[in-house]
C-alpha cells in the first residue's frame, strides 16, 4: 500500500511537472575585433573578441507570465570565485546583468505589466531615451474603442526603489488611416509625439520629444522605401543639446550620437541582397557641438546564414573621432568585425 502511494505521489509530482509552462529560449554572440586608431603618432593596431549569451526565461500560468532577460558577458568573471552582477542595464560589466525582470497579467480588462524593463528602441521614445529603460515600473493599460490607453509609473532609478511620482507617464496609441499615432505624456516633463506605418511604398517613423525645459527637445526620424532591389532609407537624431539623446545600443545608427560634444546625427542606409548574402551600407554624419567638428562614419556589412544554423556577419568600420575641435586635427578608425551568431 504505502509502495502504492509512493508510486502515486511520484507520478502527480511528474504530471504537474509536465504540464507547467516554462520555456527558454536565447542567444549567443562570439566578436573578433581588428581596429586601427589613427593619431599624430601614427596608427596603432589591436586586436580582441567578446562573448555574449542571452537567455530569456518565460514562466505562465493563466494570463500570467514572469520574464528573466539574463545577459551574460566576458569571461573573465565566470572563472572568480564570484560572479560580478548588474542589475540597472546600464553600461557593460563582465559577468551577469539582468537586463529585465517583470510580471504581465490582468485584471478584467486592465493588462499590468510590473517590473524592471525595456520598452525597447522600437517603442515611442526608445532610439531616444535608452530604449525606455525603467525600474520598478508598474503599467496599466487598457481598450477604449480602438485606442490603447495606459498609465505607468517607476522609480527614479535603479538604486532607488522610492517611486517618482513626477515621473508617472499617460500613453495612447490609436490608429489613424493604417497609421499608428502615440503620444506619451509625463508631468511637467516632456510630452513625445510619434507617427509611424506606411504610406504609397514608403515606410515612416517619426517623434518629437517636446520638453517642458527650454532648448531640450530631441527629433527622430526613419523613413525608407525600396528601389528596385534596394532598400533606402534616411534616419536622423537632432537635439537642442549634448546629452539629451541617451540610447547607446541603437538598433538604426551606425554610430550613437552620445557624449558631451555631439548633439545629434544622420545617416543614410542601403541594403540589398544577394545570392542569400544580405548587404547593408551605412554612412552618415555625427553633429557636432558649436565648438567641435561633425564626425564623419561608414559601415558595409556582409550576413549570411550558414548551414550549421549560425549567422555569420562580417562588418567594416570608418569613422573619425568625435569631439575634435574645431581647429583640431581629425584622424579616422577602421575596425574590422567577424560576428558569429545563433539563436536558440
Amino acid at each position: 500500500m504505502k509502495k502504492q502511494l509512493i508510486a502515486a505521489a511520484v507520478a502527480a509530482s511528474m504530471s504537474a511537472v509536465a504540464m507547467a509552462d516554462v520555456s527558454i529560449t536565447g542567444n549567443a554572440n562570439y566578436e573578433y575585433f581588428h581596429k586601427t586608431d589613427g593619431g599624430s603618432a601614427g596608427d596603432v593596431t589591436s586586436n580582441y573578441g567578446d562573448t555574449e549569451v542571452n537567455l530569456s526565461i518565460v514562466g505562465k500560468t493563466g494570463d500570467t507570465s514572469v520574464v528573466a532577460n539574463l545577459e551574460f558577458t566576458g569571461g573573465s568573471a565566470l572563472d572568480s570565485s564570484s560572479l560580478s552582477v548588474n542589475r540597472d542595464g546600464d553600461g557593460e560589466v563582465s559577468g551577469l546583468d539582468v537586463e529585465d525582470l517583470y510580471i504581465t497579467t490582468k485584471v478584467g480588462d486592465v493588462s499590468i505589466k510590473a517590473g524592471d524593463y525595456a520598452s525597447g528602441t522600437t517603442a515611442l521614445g526608445g532610439e531616444i531615451d535608452n530604449g525606455s529603460r525603467s525600474f520598478n515600473k508598474v503599467t496599466l493599460s487598457t481598450q477604449v474603442g480602438p485606442a490603447t490607453v495606459s498609465y505607468a509609473t517607476a522609480s527614479a532609478s535603479a538604486e532607488d526603489a522610492t517611486f517618482d511620482n513626477d515621473g508617472s507617464s499617460v500613453s495612447v496609441s490609436v490608429p489613424v488611416a493604417g497609421m499608428t499615432l502615440q503620444v506619451k505624456d509625463e508631468s511637467d516633463s516632456y510630452t513625445i509625439v510619434g507617427l509611424k506605418g506606411e504610406s504609397n511604398g514608403v515606410n515612416f517613423r517619426i517623434e518629437n520629444k517636446d520638453s517642458d525645459t527650454a532648448n531640450s527637445d530631441v527629433l527622430f526620424y526613419e523613413i525608407g522605401t525600396k528601389l528596385g532591389d534596394l532598400d533606402v532609407s534616411i534616419a536622423g537624431l537632432d537635439a537642442d543639446a549634448h546629452s539629451l539623446i541617451k540610447e547607446d545600443d541603437s538598433a538604426i545608427f551606425a554610430q550613437e550620437a552620445t557624449g558631451a560634444y555631439v548633439d545629434g546625427v544622420q545617416q543614410i542606409t542601403i541594403g540589398t541582397s544577394i545570392d542569400g548574402t544580405a548587404l547593408k551600407l551605412r554612412a552618415g554624419s555625427l553633429k557636432g557641438i558649436a565648438t567641435k567638428q561633425d564626425a564623419d562614419f561608414m559601415r558595409v556589412e556582409a550576413s549570411r546564414t550558414l548551414a550549421s544554423g549560425a549567422t555569420l556577419t562580417v562588418s567594416y568600420d570608418d569613422y573619425d573621432d568625435k569631439g575634435v575641435a574645431t581647429s583640431g586635427t581629425m584622424y579616422d578608425t577602421q575596425l574590422v568585425e567577424i560576428d558569429l551568431a545563433v539563436k536558440f
